[in-house]
């Protein structure tokens, strides 16, 4: 999860890193009422989850009340970098007598977390990273012991506040779970060090251990998310036992999915939109969870207007119990309760397989639903095929009158 420049200073701050005093606005009012707390110049910084907001126009300083305004009202509610401006954020100036950039990340084939420091920091780090590779030091931390101080010390030169900044930074990633923790720039003051901004991105995995933390819920794209985004993920929150909706994404299709396994479902929605078709959403469920779960993740799927279809698909698992996890859609099923001749399309392969598929189509027959059963010997992209052929004859019937 990426999280604005607003929450990305929240986590920081909890680590003890310090930034210039900012508050941040949601509309004109807050705004007006803000400028009374702050002295000229200032700065107005755009919230949105895209980067290099400053030489896109995003970050811009003030000396008087009039343009500051102005400019708040021509962005609130505008587009920037494909994502509405929700947030402003004003942030009292400060005179910087250095600029340096650090961040932490980790290095997927070393599969260690790892620093990258520079002495040049600010808008042109990514011309300083691409023109000379020698002006970033790397240093891979030790993930169970943290950064050494002695090395720290060689690295900055026995400068004792910015070792004591890039410890703060690190108990920061390593605390909350954090996937990146970048500051750039790193302001050396008269009064210390402080993030000047700060870019935090949270992993998904770890949120279910950080229930306190004061952020906002973000979709696939920004930071307005569904309601059934917000709603399948509680599944995940409130029981761990396998994944069910940790990921759902509404697309603007008409052919629901409930898909398994990160490789397969990814080959699911390719293969539906190669088939013609368009998919309401991208959901999975893997591990071995409950039938409960997938009762959930099924009505959640399900609960939505203008339906055409519903595929259930996935590789041939090894250790979810497919008699399981079917059961818990077929219950899901019979709590939505499509319309008549409403196509399902189940592709599973695994344990308890056969007694799914024979469980289903007796669930079909007495509960009068359209179900079309494909095991593993069917190749994922021919299932596929058929929910689409299905879904359109089903339109089809929709737009005629056949189906009411």
């Amino acid at each position: 999860m990426k999280l604005y420049e607003f929450e990305g200073h929240r986590i920081l701050s909890k680590a003890g890193i310090e930034s210039p005093f900012f508050v941040t606005c949601a509309n004109l009012e807050d705004v007006r009422e803000v400028r009374k707390r702050l002295k000229f110049p200032l700065l107005a910084k755009l919230q949105v989850l895209s980067g290099k907001r400053g030489k896109a126009g995003g970050i811009e300083i003030f000396k008087t009340e009039k343009k500051l305004v102005e400019f708040c009202r021509q962005k609130f509610g505008s587009e920037f970098q494909g994502e509405e401006v929700k947030f402003i954020n004003l942030v009292q100036w400060v005179k910087i007598e250095e600029e340096y950039y650090v961040s932490i990340t980790y290095d997927t084939q070393a599969k260690l977390p790892f620093l990258l420091f520079s002495h040049r920091g600010g808008v042109d780090i990514e011309e300083v990273k691409a023109q000379n590779s020698a002006a970033i030091v790397k240093y891979e931390i030790n993930p169970i012991k943290g950064p050494a101080e002695k090395d720290l010390n060689k690295l900055f030169g026995k400068d004792e506040k910015l070792v004591d900044f890039v410890m703060r930074l690190w108990d920061a990633f390593w605390r909350y779970d954090c996937r990146l923790v970048e500051v750039n720039p790193v302001a050396k003051c008269q009064s210390g060090y402080l993030a000047i901004d700060a870019k935090v991105i949270l992993d998904d995995n770890g949120l279910v251990r950080q229930q306190g933390l004061d952020v906002l819920p973000k979709g696939a794209v920004g930071a307005a998310i569904a309601k059934r985004e917000l709603e399948a993920r509680k599944i995940d929150a409130e029981d761990y036992r396998g994944s069910a909706g940790s990921t759902f994404i509404e697309l603007d299709g008409d052919i629901a999915i409930l898909a398994s396994g990160g490789g397969a479902s990814l080959m699911i929605m390719d293969s539906v939109v190669d088939a013609g078709g368009k998919c309401a959403n991208y959901t999975e469920y893997s591990g071995n969870p409950p039938r409960e779960k997938v009762e959930k993740l099924t009505k959640i799927t399900l609960d939505r207007e203008n339906l055409s279809g519903c595929l259930v698909a996935g590789a041939v698992a090894n250790f979810t119990d497919i008699f399981e996890t079917l059961s818990g859609f077929a219950q899901g099923l019979k709590s939505v309760k499509p319309k008549p001749n409403y196509p399902i399309v189940v592709r599973r392969g695994g344990p308890r397989q056969k007694e799914a598929y024979a469980m289903l189509a007796k669930f079909a027959k007495g509960e009068g639903f359209d179900i079309h059963l494909f095991g593993p010997q069917t190749p994922i992209s021919v299932a596929c095929r058929k929910m689409v052929e299905l879904s359109n004859e089903f339109k089809k019937g929709r737009n005629n009158g056949d189906i009411s």
